[in-house]
């Protein structure tokens, strides 16, 4: 409150200064509350320009001097002020709706994380606005044990009518989806239920087309990975470069690796090339090899490192399957460490923690 008077003050001089450039002395008005809660007068004090400072800062001392917080102790009428907030688990207990959701597995905590939702999912009533969309939901296949996920991971579902979830549903089948494929797709990315179909025809067509699929490895792909469907199309289009040109992948390669490990194209860019570059330059791991184990440019840098690292140490590092003691490179991103350090690297595993300690 002492800052905003000070900005207040400052403003107030420098208008008045503006307006008596010529040399006039410039009269300052000060309001201080006092005694609010008793009366709520207010008390104008005068003072001549000769108490206006040039140097802001020295005015501080007299304010708080003169501060009515301080002058009078049963002042209590200023309170900070603070944004209202909301917290849809405090209503849990006397929700009955809210106590269905968690009984559904629903995440009320991710709930809180996705904006202004509690104006409106308190509102809704059970058996008009949910039940009919659960009940759509396992009419397609849909696992009851999978409501709770879906509906946390997009409870702007339970805003969508039936009418626009059937055509939705129609859309697909119309493409000729099959049963299992549509389930998967709803479970595993919900959000799909929310584009329109033409938004989902035009993100299919811009797939088919940039990776030359056929109809059915695009019904593949995006029932394995639909949130590729839904995902940016622009953030596609720079994985793309980046396959291409930063990695040097060539176009049916490209291809290849997407029908086998979707997820790639989701993955953090900056990230994934750096796996590329270890694998790459110090693994000596060349793009045939990647291909036919897409799943090391997945798995975490710092396990990929400390594994290559211990069997170079001990002589071991093979990855050429036409040499002796060839060591697969699934070796290196699965199995536990254990496994790893006594069946992979033939060595114990004291010794492979001992040189992960020196990495």
């Amino acid at each position: 409150m002492l800052r905003q008077c000070l900005r207040l003050k400052n403003i107030q001089f420098l208008l008045k200064s503006t307006a008596n450039r010529n040399g006039a002395d410039f009269v300052e008005h000060r309001i201080l509350v006092s005694n609010v809660r008793r009366n709520h007068s207010v008390v104008p004090i005068n003072k001549s320009g000769s108490d206006v400072l040039d140097d802001s800062t020295e005015l501080i001392p007299f304010q708080e001097k003169n501060n009515p917080l301080l002058e009078d102790p049963n002042f209590d009428g200023v309170v900070p002020i603070v944004a209202p907030s909301f917290n849809l688990a405090s209503l849990v207990n006397k929700s009955e709706l809210l106590q269905t959701f968690v009984k559904l597995g629903v995440s009320i905590h991710d709930w809180e994380k996705k904006g202004n939702i509690h104006s409106w999912i308190v509102k809704l009533d059970f058996k008009k606005d949910v039940q009919p969309i659960i009940q759509f939901l396992v009419d397609q296949g849909v696992s009851p044990e999978s409501l709770g996920t879906i509906f946390t991971k997009s409870p702007l579902l339970l805003k969508t009518s039936i009418e626009e979830l059937e055509i939705r549903t129609k859309y697909l089948q119309s493409k000729k989806f099959t049963s299992e494929m549509i389930v998967r797709i709803f479970s595993r990315n919900p959000f799909w239920l929310l584009f329109s179909t033409q938004r989902i025809d035009t993100r299919l067509g811009f797939v088919q087309q940039t990776f030359d699929l056929t109809g059915n490895e695009l019904r593949a792909l995006a029932s394995r990975e639909p949130r590729l469907i839904t995902s940016n199309i622009q953030q596609i289009k720079l994985m793309n470069f980046g396959f291409k040109e930063e990695m040097g992948f060539e176009h049916q390669q490209i291809k290849q690796m997407l029908l086998t490990k979707p997820k790639l194209w989701l993955m953090n860019k900056p990230m994934l090339l750096d796996r590329f570059d270890y694998l790459h330059n110090v693994v000596k791991m060349d793009h045939e090899t990647m291909l036919q184990f897409p799943g090391v440019l997945t798995s975490r840098s710092f396990r990929v490192k400390q594994r290559h690292g211990f069997l170079c140490y001990l002589n071991r590092a093979q990855y050429d399957p036409k040499l002796p003691n060839y060591v697969s490179p699934l070796k290196l991103i699965s199995d536990s460490d254990s496994n790893f350090a006594v069946h992979v690297a033939k060595a114990s595993v004291q010794e492979f923690n001992d040189f992960c300690k020196t990495v």
